[in-house]
C-alpha cells in the first residue's frame, strides 16, 4: 500500500484591501463581497493592464461556504493579424489568428475572504508585478458593483514604514491619502476618526502638513495626524520627507512598502492557512 507524502510549502503573500462605500447597517456586507468576486469571474472580464497585456480571474473555488474564495489570476497576450513579419520570406503579412487563444500565459494564485473584505496573492518572480494586479481590481470591480457603490481598492501596506516615519529625527512635510475602512481593529482615536469619516458619508481625505522652518511635526502630540497616518496603512498611502536617524533627508513613499505575510503551509492547504492567518489580523464589522 503506497502512502501519499504530505508535501511542505512556504510562501509569501501580498493584500489589496477591497472595500465597497457607502456601508449601509441593514445590508449583509460579507454577502457583497461574495457576490462580487464571483460575479467578476462568472461575467469573464478581462482588463488591459499593460501594452498588450489583459487580465482576468480564470477559476474560483470556494471553502466552508464562501469563507475563502480562491483560484488562479491569469496574465496573457493579446495580438492582432496584421503587419506581422516573415523572417523566412522578408515580407510583412496579415496572419489569420485563432479566436480566444492567446500567448504568453502567466498565473498566479489568489484568495479573496469576504470577511476581510482582503484579496491575496501568492508573491511569484514570473512576471505578474503587484502593480497589474491592482490595475485589474481597480478598473474591473467598479464595472460590477451596483451603481449607488463606490469600490476602492488600496494595497495593505507594512507597518515597518509606517513605524520608520513615527520614529524619524525629523518630520518635515507628511502626505497622506485615505478612505475609511470597513470597521478593521483599530485603537480608539483611530476608530473616532474612522468612524468620523464614514459618518461624514467622506470618500477620500487627502492631507497635507508642514513643520515650521527647521522644526518637526510632533506626532506624539497631533493624535489626528497619528491616527491618519496608521490608518493610511491598509486604507490609502502617505509620503513623508523626514530626517532618518543618519541625519540624512529623505522622501518616504509608503505605497513603495506592501505588506508581506509568510506562511507555513501543506499543498491543497493554502487557502485554508490564508484564511487563518488575514481573519487573525483583520476583521469586517
Amino acid at each position: 500500500m503506497t502512502i501519499a507524502r504530505i508535501k511542505n510549502r512556504s510562501f509569501n503573500f501580498s493584500m489589496f484591501n477591497i472595500k465597497i462605500s457607502p456601508r449601509t447597517s441593514e445590508e449583509n456586507f460579507t454577502q457583497l463581497y461574495v457576490d462580487l468576486i464571483r460575479k467578476l469571474h462568472t461575467d469573464n472580464i478581462a482588463i488591459n493592464t499593460r501594452g498588450e497585456k489583459y487580465m482576468e480571474l480564470r477559476t474560483l473555488s470556494s471553502y466552508d461556504n464562501d469563507k475563502v474564495l480562491y483560484g488562479k489570476l491569469t496574465f496573457y497576450t493579446i495580438l492582432n493579424g496584421n503587419d506581422w513579419y516573415n523572417k523566412r520570406s522578408k515580407t510583412i503579412e496579415n496572419v489569420e489568428l485563432e479566436n480566444d487563444l492567446y500567448p504568453n500565459a502567466k498565473e498566479i494564485e489568489y484568495f479573496f475572504i469576504p470577511e476581510a473584505h482582503r484579496f491575496c496573492f501568492i508573491n511569484k518572480s514570473n512576471g505578474i508585478a503587484m502593480s497589474q494586479i491592482e490595475i485589474f481590481l481597480s478598473k474591473a470591480l467598479p464595472l460590477i458593483v451596483d451603481q449607488d457603490k463606490t469600490v476602492i481598492v488600496t494595497k495593505e501596506l507594512t507597518e515597518d514604514v509606517i513605524d520608520r516615519i513615527i520614529s524619524a529625527s525629523k518630520l518635515f512635510k507628511l502626505q497622506i491619502d485615505l478612505s475609511y475602512s470597513n470597521n478593521d481593529l483599530s485603537e480608539d482615536f483611530e476608530e473616532l476618526l474612522d468612524n468620523d469619516l464614514r459618518d461624514g458619508q467622506v470618500k477620500n481625505l487627502n492631507l497635507l502638513a508642514k513643520s515650521f522652518k527647521s522644526e518637526t511635526i510632533d506626532l506624539e502630540k497631533s493624535k489626528f495626524l497619528s491616527a491618519a497616518l496608521k490608518l493610511s496603512q491598509s486604507n490609502g498611502y502617505a509620503e513623508a520627507y523626514i530626517e532618518n536617524n543618519e541625519g540624512k533627508n529623505e522622501t518616504v513613499a509608503t505605497n513603495e512598502y506592501p505588506r508581506k505575510e509568510l506562511v507555513f503551509s501543506t499543498e491543497g492547504n493554502e487557502h485554508i492557512d490564508v484564511l487563518t492567518r488575514v481573519l487573525r489580523l483583520f476583521r469586517n464589522g
